[in-house]
């Protein structure tokens, strides 16, 4: 008679049981999507700013190679000086798609501070 019993047990998940997983599974989502987009707006900067070096560099590279003069844009350091001028990385600097360079040589947007990813921008090169 035991044995019987024990065969016509149900077997499965209570309602309990699959709420409490549920519910686990909500936490963990709250706390993973935040971390992401930090992660993914910390790793737009760090692109961002290894870009504007890459194009100071060049820039620099230029105004050596042409006695003093700056490029009229960037698009005068293709294929020279870098293969082709980056776009800003979606999420690094609000406002701006493409990079540009001003009268001094700097390039703008300039660099985004990691600590502050407020896009405070500052650009250290003075000339």
């Amino acid at each position: 008679m035991k044995l019987q019993t024990l065969k016509k047990k149900k077997k499965g998940f209570t309602l309990l049981e699959l709420l409490v997983v549920l519910a686990i599974l909500a936490i963990l989502i709250a706390i993973a999507i935040p971390v992401y987009k930090n992660q993914k707006e910390k790793a737009a900067i760090t692109a961002h700013n290894a870009n504007v070096r890459v194009l100071e560099t060049a820039v620099e590279s230029y105004r050596q190679d042409h006695d003093g003069k700056l490029p009229d844009g960037l698009k005068k350091l293709e294929p020279e000086y870098i293969k082709s001028v980056p776009k800003v990385p979606a999420g690094a600097v609000e406002g701006s798609e493409e990079y540009d360079i001003d009268k001094d040589g700097n390039i703008k947007p300039g660099e985004v501070d990691k600590d502050n990813s407020d896009s405070s921008q500052t650009n250290p090169k003075q000339n």
